[in-house]
């Protein structure tokens, strides 16, 4: 076999998975919370809050700071890495009173269009049901890039963690790591 037909084969190959892999990446992942449906609206949308109870700060090593009136449409985290330089932020972008809440994010890396939404549901007398669903488009071919490394599967790893975060914030004044927090 010569080499142009080895190189040939290759290119086809990687553009193939380029082609046929998809790009948008997109799952909902739920969690019951003993706790009502306004508690755990608040704790989501006040950003001061949601950075107590997510994984995302401590498992990045990063300081945040909130921009905007915390809790309303526009409010932003700002995350900072150790040198004290911006790597990217979360906005919450839409919100419905105890039923809803949209973040958009930004972050360093290839083109990438990430929406987390939360969906707030009563259950039963006591309990809230929360929908976290996530829908992230990528630009190819970092679609494959990042998949390949790990990165998809990390992210709904801490998005996960995030649910547990925020359940144990609600039911025990606990961050994601079991730690006791104020609220």
């Amino acid at each position: 076999m010569n080499t142009a037909l080895i190189i040939m084969a290759a290119v086809v190959f990687v553009g193939l998975l380029i082609a046929l892999t998809p790009n948008v990446i997109e799952y909902v992942e739920t969690v019951k919370i003993r706790g009502s449906q306004q508690d755990v609206y608040d704790a989501i949308r006040f950003q001061s809050d949601l950075m107590q109870w997510s994984a995302w700060p401590a498992e990045t090593d990063s300081a945040c700071r909130q921009v905007g009136t915390d809790g309303e449409v526009g409010a932003t985290t700002e995350f900072i890495d150790k040198k004290g330089k911006l790597f990217g932020h979360q906005t919450v972008s839409e919100i419905a009173p105890c039923r809803f809440i949209r973040l958009t994010m930004t972050s360093k890396g290839p083109p990438h269009v990430p929406l987390l939404d939360f969906h707030i549901l009563p259950e039963g007398e006591r309990d809230t049901k929360v929908l976290l669903h996530f829908r992230n488009t990528i630009s190819r071919p970092f679609h494959v890039i990042l998949r390949l490394a790990g990165v998809v599967k990390w992210t709904r790893e801490m998005h996960l963690k995030d649910l547990d975060g925020l359940k144990r914030f609600i039911e025990r004044s606990e961050d994601y790591a079991g730690r006791h927090v104020t609220r």
